[in-house]
């Protein structure tokens, strides 16, 4: 087994889920937040555990996410503010087995009409319930906030129908289309409800995870886009604006065309910004104060660059983006096997290190920057 550590060998600041909420809200807080919604690297989980991670398994012994307990400490022991809880229902999609036993999207199975009424059943609502308490649970005893996150209608249809599919249907039989995304869309909804109803005041924010781009702009046209997705989003994300809670949205693609809608639907945070698609220094001076933005560090350099590689490209980041908040550090997809946790934690460590404010403000004073003049504002 990889020999973890324990919490005080690291010189981290312990989670703080206020210090996320600032950060959200244009606040400088203590530090620049660290967060990452996805890490599926059982390398890396045991690394800073210091044991193999548990698994919550279906009712058929498979294997369907660590368990709320671990994540949570995780978070604690590299001082990450908070974790998501999934409420993931994408009916429809086909995988295959590779040679190393990992399973992978190949295409979807919706066609025809008759294939919605074949579509899995979604999670139930009891467990899915259940999963988030243990999530508050543990969350309440490590000092870890906690949010929902959503799979949405949009890219989850084009999943169904298989991504080249979807686009012919669009325009030869679109009321497939959208009955497909009214079923998706009226199930999360639901539970949606249910969870902000029943739970709200102990969550931090909601989370919706919906591919909308690619690296050019937005999947389809954006006349198109807005009438299938403006009014059937606000629907999803109603329970929690109705009871003040921020809204953040993952979303891969360049932001150019898509921050304008996203703005206009009441999000309040973009991840991951990737920067293959995006100049995130550019996004922070035109949209400073409207979207907060979570992400950019990119995966391939935690994969292969050196240590020092990945510390200067986080200090860079922190001190061109922390100026007056609205910004938190995190990875440009997510932290997946093959990411070695040597790199992962020097990512941290430098957020740590690197991204208490007292100390950013005296890097502006030398190299004579002030939060003005890095995100311009007007």
């Amino acid at each position: 087994m990889t020999k973890g550590f324990s919490y005080p060998e690291l010189p981290l600041d312990r989670p703080s889920p206020q210090r996320l909420l600032d950060a959200l809200d244009f606040k400088e807080p203590d530090r620049v937040p660290h967060l990452e919604f996805w890490i599926t690297s059982e390398t890396v989980y045991e690394y800073v555990l210091g044991r193999k991670p548990r698994y919550v398994t279906d009712a058929e012994g498979r294997q369907k996410g660590i368990a709320p307990e671990d994540e949570v400490e995780f978070a604690f022991r590299i001082g990450m503010d908070a974790v998501p809880c999934n409420f993931f229902w994408r009916p429809g999609n086909v995988f295959k087995r590779a040679s190393d036993g990992t399973e992978h999207y190949v295409g979807g199975r919706v066609k025809t009409w008759e294939d919605l009424e074949t579509l899995e059943p979604p999670p139930p609502l009891e467990e899915q319930l259940a999963l988030l308490e243990r999530y508050l649970k543990a969350g309440k005893e490590y000092g870890v906030g906690v949010f929902p996150n959503f799979t949405s209608f949009f890219d989850s249809t084009q999943l169904a129908m298989g991504y080249e599919y979807f686009l012919y249907q669009i325009y030869d039989n679109l009321p497939l289309v959208e009955k497909l995304m009214d079923i998706l869309l009226e199930h999360q909804a639901n539970v949606a409800e249910v969870v902000f109803r029943h739970y709200g005041d102990k969550l931090l924010f909601m989370m919706v995870n919906d591919d909308i781009a690619y690296n050019s702009g937005l999947t389809i046209r954006p006349e198109l886009f807005m009438k299938l997705f403006g009014d059937r989003f606000k629907v999803l994300i109603k329970p929690a604006k109705e009871r003040g809670k921020k809204l953040v949205m993952h979303t891969d693609g360049k932001m150019d065309e898509v921050l304008p809608i996203l703005w206009e639907l009441g999000v309040d945070a973009v991840h991951p910004c990737e920067p293959e698609s995006n100049d995130i220094y550019e996004l922070k001076k035109k949209w400073y104060g409207k979207i907060a933005l979570i992400g950019n560090i990119h995966t391939p350099l935690l994969a292969y660059g050196s240590k020092e590689e990945i510390e200067e490209d986080v200090k860079e980041h922190l001190i061109r983006l922390a100026p007056g908040g609205g910004y938190v550090l995190s990875s440009s997809t997510s932290i997946f096997e093959g990411i070695p946790p040597e790199n992962f934690l020097r990512m941290v460590e430098a957020v740590h290190q690197w991204g208490v404010y007292e100390g950013l403000r005296g890097f502006w004073s030398q190299w004579e920057f002030s939060c003005r003049n890095i995100i311009e504002v007007d």
